[in-house]
């Protein structure tokens, strides 16, 4: 048979035609999806009258897209056919079927869906007290290593609909950079490009400050691209302005503290608590933690301490982190008025295991807090690749400080684990694995939002399956029983990818 060759004038009009052609994200499912929050308006009634809203970041990992993509989901307009009946997504604690459900089609107008750069991170919500509206927030790892404002808005009939902050539905235009044009009274003195925060990944909303810290999982070196002067920070912005004039970095590797990746920040009452991970550090590529948590004073924000944890308990690297209250009796305010006694759950790796740590400290108003005395409470075993955690309130039993149920991702086992606080084991694990070999096409269970009203006793959990691009709903139908968990529904056609390289299968639009 003859082969016929292009010529280079029409090599180069097809190269032109393709690279021209645009192909934006699909609007009918998840690609790659990361980040997760969901929302309920407090108009909708309770859990018995509305599904509520699920908002995803699609991180479009295998670039098969012009972009990712940030969606936002009415649960209420979904429909699924079982028997050739049509069904809906069942309310909170109402009876549901025997089998999961398939919830594949997630045609979304386009008002529901706005345009970032690929490789999203985690997702942050914050509800603006002006309009009683969501306020998205997702950092991407792409080029420009952009956070992404996303406003919520709800049309008629209750259609979603999305907005850049700075205006449009592409929200790559105009977005904020974490690396480049960085105002000059940020700069630091004598150190070229810096400070800057390249690959942000975690995102967490503090309605208190009314601010937005962004960790960071590659070391930001001086002058850029010369794997020299390594620093690392969390990026901060305020919530209701979130441009370069309201842009600030904390330095978290201050001189006598090595620098290093962070992962993800949550805040106490006079601390943040900032976990770490391996990172990229320039020409060396991934290394390992330089440390796993440090403590930032809420006051005083150049104060730095770093708990000798590993000297306690062994671990290689961390990931999420969430902080409760712990109770103070009147006797002890008395002795010491600003005590403040908190509990933080830390999820490590190396091994994988769900920490406990209660710490106790004074927290004056207005001042910077004592130095803070921490142990260990507990040590449990969890599933390979901890990623994500929520912790979840029991309702029945609301003065008891150790009822909480914790709920752990792992994207190594494909599962979300239930540790009860109350017996102080894993009672569960629902396994969110597709049919193909996991080794080569594993489901990867990621990120996970809880929707746990108050005064009721259920709650209800969705978590992105990163490599299947779906998300699961998974169900706890009474709270004092979390070992019922269960798998309710899957939303989204599962991703093609090759059954035996695991690699991606770029789907039509």
């Amino acid at each position: 048979m003859r082969l016929h060759f292009l010529t280079p004038a029409l090599l180069f009009f097809a190269a032109c035609s393709i690279e021209s052609d645009p192909n934006p994200p699909p609007s009918t499912r998840f690609v790659y999806p990361s980040g997760v929050a969901f929302w309920r308006p407090p108009t909708a009634g309770g859990p018995t009258n509305s599904n509520g809203y699920l908002f995803v970041a699609n991180a479009n990992f295998d670039n098969c897209y012009d972009s990712g993509s940030v969606v936002a989901l009415n649960l209420d307009s979904l429909s699924a056919q079982v028997d050739g009946q049509s069904v809906l997504v069942p309310r909170l604690g109402a009876p549901v079927a025997a089998s999961p459900l398939a919830f594949e089609d997630l045609t979304t107008g386009d008002e529901s869906l706005v345009q970032i750069r690929s490789f999203a991170g985690k997702l942050g919500l914050w509800i603006n007290p002006l309009n009683g509206l969501p306020r998205l927030f997702v950092p991407s790892r792409a080029e420009g290593n952009n956070l992404y404002a996303v406003d919520v808005g709800v049309a008629e009939g209750g259609k979603p609909v999305l907005n850049c902050v700075q205006g449009g539905e592409d929200c790559r235009t105009g977005a904020l950079s974490l690396t480049n044009d960085i105002p000059a009274s940020l700069r630091t003195e004598g150190l070229p490009d810096l400070p800057r925060a390249p690959s942000p990944i975690g995102v967490t909303v503090d309605d208190a400050s009314g601010t937005l810290y962004v960790t960071h999982s590659e070391a930001a070196d001086s002058p850029a691209k010369s794997s020299k002067n390594f620093e690392s920070y969390l990026a901060t912005v305020k919530l209701d302005n979130p441009t370069r004039d309201t842009l600030g970095f904390i330095p978290l590797s201050p001189t006598g503290f090595l620098y290093g990746g962070s992962d993800a920040v949550t805040v106490g009452a006079g601390y943040l608590y900032v976990t770490g991970r391996n990172f990229v550090a320039g020409v060396n590529g991934t290394v390992g933690a330089n440390f796993v948590l440090r403590l930032v004073d809420k006051f005083d924000t150049g104060r730095i301490l770093e708990p000798n944890l590993q000297s306690v308990y062994r671990i290689r690297e961390a990931r999420a982190a969430r902080v409760v209250p712990r109770p103070v009796t009147a006797a002890e305010l008395a002795v010491r008025p600003n005590l403040v006694r908190e509990r933080l759950y830390l999820l490590a790796r190396g091994p994988d295991t769900l920490l406990t740590l209660d710490f106790d400290y004074d927290a004056p108003p207005g001042a910077i807090a004592t130095q803070p005395v921490f142990r260990v409470v507990s040590a449990v075993p969890m599933p390979n690749g901890v990623s994500d955690m929520q912790i979840i309130n029991r309702t029945a039993s609301p003065s008891d400080p150790d009822s909480h149920i914790v709920a752990v991702t792992s994207t190594g086992d494909s599962a979300v684990s239930f540790y009860d606080e109350g017996l102080g084991q894993v009672v569960a694990q629902v396994p969110l694995v597709n049919a193909q070999n996991q080794g080569s096409n594993p489901s990867q269970a990621f990120g996970l939002t809880v929707d746990n009203p108050v005064g009721v006793n259920s709650a209800r959990l969705f978590v992105t399956n990163f490599g299947d691009g779906q998300v699961a709903i998974v169900d706890i139908p009474d709270l004092a029983r979390p070992q019922d968990a269960r798998l309710v529904a899957k939303l989204g056609t599962q991703q093609q990818r090759d059954p035996n390289q695991g690699t991606s299968v770029c789907q039509e639009n």
